[in-house]
């Protein structure tokens, strides 16, 4: 039996942002300062499973996050990302997007950002 999604515990809904296909909510293990959560309210895995409707929703929401975060924030620039099965590192099978904010020396050498999931491909030159 799969185990129910951390997202969908009524009590543990804190909302920071919504509309009417998903929600923003901070993540409980930040990455950095403001770093958060873009989820549907349709609990489903994968990012390829959801509707084209819910695809526009969730990245109005991920603009809709920058804005918010760059007035809390104003960080100096984003990871944005989503993992889709176990070999790219998803232990949560509610599909969500992580908008992390990132400041200056935030670590010694960001070059390659988000190739960073693997660590010796990360510098590519």
């Amino acid at each position: 039996m799969n185990d129910p999604s951390p997202f969908t515990n009524p009590s543990d809904l804190v909302k920071v942002l919504h509309n009417d296909l998903c929600y923003a909510r901070w993540d409980k293990h930040p990455v950095s300062k403001g770093h958060l959560l873009v989820i549907p309210y349709r609990e489903f895995a994968s990012y390829f499973d959801a509707t084209a409707e819910e695809k526009q929703a969730l990245w109005a929401l991920v603009d809709e996050a920058r804005t918010f975060l760059d007035a809390k924030f104003q960080p100096a620039g984003y990871n944005i990302g989503l993992n889709v099965g176990t070999a790219a590192g998803q232990t949560v099978m509610h599909m969500h997007i992580h908008v992390i904010p990132r400041y200056p020396r935030d670590m010694a050498d960001p070059e390659g950002g988000v190739r960073g999931v693997i660590p010796e491909k990360q510098k590519y030159r």
